[in-house]
């Protein structure tokens, strides 16, 4: 009789026990394919790799020389080209170059293959960058005396 009382459990009594019967254990193989494409189709969308183009800041740090400023500071290409997770990458809006120092400088100079510093470890620059830094001579920081007698 123990093959009577357990068939007689499975057997649901009200329409809510057979409505949730119907939802949790019949048709396990329709339930694992949509189950098997949903995870298919999310794998294939968010690990889909781009390549996108974004600018490229000049980052300095420091003072150039006394009676020096930085008149401009240029980068060549303006844009470079990062790839990853689309996800990832189309949340970039520019890139910073890593900084490069003008402490003590007198003179204008190239920092050439600059690399470019993403926040995110998933995504990959693909280029480097030339920097141009101007330095020019200002003014005496000291004020002339008009008395020149």
């Amino acid at each position: 009789m123990p093959f009577r009382e357990s068939t007689q459990f499975n057997i649901a009594r009200n329409p809510a026990e057979r409505w949730l019967r119907r939802i949790f254990i019949e048709d396990w193989s329709l339930k694992l394919l949509a189950l098997a494409i949903t995870l298919v189709l999310w794998f294939v969308v968010s690990a889909r790799e781009i390549e996108r183009e974004i600018t490229v800041e000049p980052s300095v740090e420091g003072k150039p020389a006394l009676t020096y400023e930085v008149k401009e500071v240029s980068v060549t290409p303006a844009r470079v080209r990062v790839t990853g997770p689309a996800s990832s990458v189309n949340l970039l809006e520019k890139a910073l170059t890593q900084p490069i120092s003008i402490e003590g400088r007198s003179e204008s100079f190239d920092a050439p293959r600059t690399a470019i510093h993403v926040a995110d470890p998933k995504v990959a620059v693909r280029d480097t960058v030339n920097v141009h830094v101007t330095i020019v001579a200002v003014g005496d920081p000291k004020p002339k005396s008009r008395d020149s007698n």
